[in-house]
C-alpha cells in the first residue's frame, strides 16, 4: 500500500482515492480466506516489487520470490519481467492509469478557419472565383472600349476613369466576397450580369460559412487519442507522483514512448505531482494528467461543478492489463485461488465491491456552460492580419521606391529635355550670326 494509513480504512470505504487496488482485494482475500476455513496474518510493503540491478527482488514480489508469504494480497501488473518469478490468478481489479484531459477546443488543434468547407468545396470556389475574375475583365475591358468616348458615361458616379486592369478586378471580387461593396457602377448589361452572380455567390458563401464558425468556435476536439497525439497537440504534461508510474515511464520500450518520457518527463522533477493538483489543473484546461483513472474520477465527482465534468477525455499510454492476484511459482494453494477467484465472479462479490470502491467515468449531466471565445480560438484569424499587415508595408515601401525611381527618372527626363532644347537654341543663334 501507498499509504500506510490505509491499514485503519481497509473495510470502511473511507478515502477511496488512496490505494483502491489495495482494499478491493482485501474483501476478495477475506471471503476465499473465508471459504477455505483458514487463518490469515497480513505483512505490508509501501511498493509493488521490482527487480534492481542485482537481480533481486524488492518489496510484494520479493517477499513471495523468497517464499516468506503464501499469495499476494494486491493485485500486480502482468509484465514480461516477473513471468516465471511469480504465477497470476485471473481475478481482475478493475483499474488502470490514463492520461486525462478535458478535450480541448477544435481551433487548438486545427485551423479552424478552414472548416466550415471540405477541400473539394474549396476547390469549386477558388475555380469560381477565377473564372469570375476573368469574365469580369473581359467585361470590363470591353466597357471601356466602348464607353469611354460617350458623354453621358461621366454623369454617373463610379466611371471607369482609366484602362481597367487586374488590380481593379481584384478590388471588385474582395469587395464582394468580404461584404464590403464596391464604388464601381457597371454600365452594359453583360458587366451587370457577372457583378450580380459575384454578389450572389459571396452572399451564399457568406452565409454558410458563418454559420459553420460559430458552431466549429464552441466545438471540442477528440482527436487526442495517442502520445504523438498529445505531443502535436502542445497540452502541457502531468504524471501522478507514485511508485508504478516512476518506474513504468521509465522501463517502456517501444521507440515512440521511449522518446517521450526523454524529451518530456526523464529530468523534468515539475512534471510529477500530487493526484489534488493535477486534477485541479485539468479542471482549469490545456491540461494532460497520468493517473489512476478510477481515483481521478472519485476526486473529479467530489470537487468539480457538473458542467465541468463535460468534455473529460482519456486514453492509455502504459498498455498494460488490469492488474491481477499473484502466488508464489508453484504455489500449491493455486488451484484453491483460481477456483476461488472464479467463484468469487460468479456470485457477484467482485461487481459489488468494484461498485462502492471505483468510480467510473462522470456522465455530462445537462447542457455544458457557454465558452467564450478567445485569442487561441481567433489565432488563425490574427496570423492572417499579422502577416497582411507586413505584407501591405511591404507593398507600401515598393511603391514608395517605385515614386521615387519615377519622379527621378522623370527629373533626369526633364532636365534632359531643357538642355538639349537649350543647346539646339543657342546653336541656332550661333547659326544666325554666322550667316550675317
Amino acid at each position: 500500500m501507498i499509504n500506510p494509513d490505509t491499514l485503519n480504512h481497509l473495510s470502511d470505504f473511507a478515502d477511496k482515492k488512496i490505494d483502491g487496488v489495495t482494499k478491493a482485494n482485501y474483501f476478495w482475500i477475506q471471503h476465499l480466506v473465508q471459504r477455505m476455513n483458514a487463518t490469515m496474518t497480513l505483512t505490508w510493503e509501501n511498493t509493488w516489487g521490482y527487480q534492481d540491478q542485482n537481480g533481486t527482488w524488492n518489496g510484494m514480489i520479493g517477499l513471495l520470490d523468497r517464499g516468506q508469504i503464501d499469495f499476494g494480497g494486491t493485485a500486480t501488473f502482468l509484465i514480461p519481467q516477473r513471468l516465471g518469478v511469480i504465477d497470476y490468478i485471473q481475478l481482475y481489479t478493475p483499474v488502470c492509469s490514463r492520461f486525462i484531459f478535458k478535450k480541448p477546443p477544435l481551433s487548438y488543434v486545427k485551423n479552424l478557419f478552414t472548416l466550415p468547407f471540405n477541400r473539394l468545396v474549396w476547390y469549386a470556389i477558388s475555380l469560381s472565383i477565377c473564372a469570375i475574375c476573368g469574365f469580369l475583365y473581359l467585361v470590363l475591358k470591353w466597357e471601356w472600349k466602348h464607353t469611354r468616348n460617350k458623354q453621358s458615361v461621366f454623369q454617373y458616379s463610379g466611371q471607369l476613369n482609366n484602362d481597367p486592369n487586374l488590380s481593379d478586378n481584384l478590388l471588385i471580387l474582395i469587395g464582394a466576397l468580404f461584404q464590403q461593396g464596391s464604388s464601381y457602377e457597371p454600365r452594359n448589361i453583360s458587366a451587370k450580369i457577372v457583378i450580380l452572380m459575384l454578389l450572389i455567390l459571396s452572399l451564399s458563401l457568406y452565409a454558410s460559412y458563418t454559420a459553420k464558425i460559430v458552431a466549429l468556435l464552441q466545438s471540442t476536439t477528440s482527436s487526442i487519442n495517442t502520445v504523438q497525439d498529445l505531443i502535436k497537440s502542445g497540452l502541457k504534461i502531468g504524471i501522478y507522483d507514485v511508485v508504478y508510474n516512476r518506474y513504468y515511464f521509465q522501463a517502456v520500450q517501444d521507440p515512440m514512448r521511449k522518446n517521450f518520457y526523454k524529451n518530456y518527463v526523464e529530468n523534468k522533477t515539475s512534471i510529477w505531482m500530487s493526484l489534488d493538483e493535477g486534477i485541479e489543473k485539468v479542471r482549469k484546461g490545456l491540461f494532460a494528467f497520468h493517473a489512476d483513472a478510477t481515483a481521478s474520477y472519485s476526486l473529479i465527482q467530489e470537487t468539480y461543478e457538473e458542467e465541468e465534468k463535460c468534455g473529460l477525455h482519456e486514453f492509455d499510454y502504459l498498455n498494460l492489463l488490469y492488474p491481477m492476484l499473484v502466488l508464489p511459482l508453484d504455489s500449491p494453494y493455486r488451484e484453491i485461488f483460481r477456483v476461488g477467484a472464479l467463484w468469487i465472479k460468479e456470485t457477484g462479490l467482485q461487481q459489488r465491491t468494484n461498485r462502492r470502491l471505483f468510480t467510473q467515468k462522470p456522465t455530462c449531466a445537462g447542457q455544458t456552460s457557454f465558452v467564450s471565445v478567445g485569442t487561441i480560438d481567433c489565432y488563425a484569424a490574427f496570423l492572417i492580419i499579422f502577416y497582411g499587415v507586413f505584407i501591405a508595408l511591404g507593398f507600401l515601401l515598393m511603391e514608395l521606391i517605385h515614386f521615387q525611381c519615377s519622379r527621378y527618372i522623370n527629373s533626369n527626363q526633364v532636365k534632359n529635355v531643357k538642355s538639349s532644347v537649350f543647346e539646339t537654341g543657342t546653336k541656332m543663334i550661333g547659326e544666325v550670326y554666322n550667316d550675317e
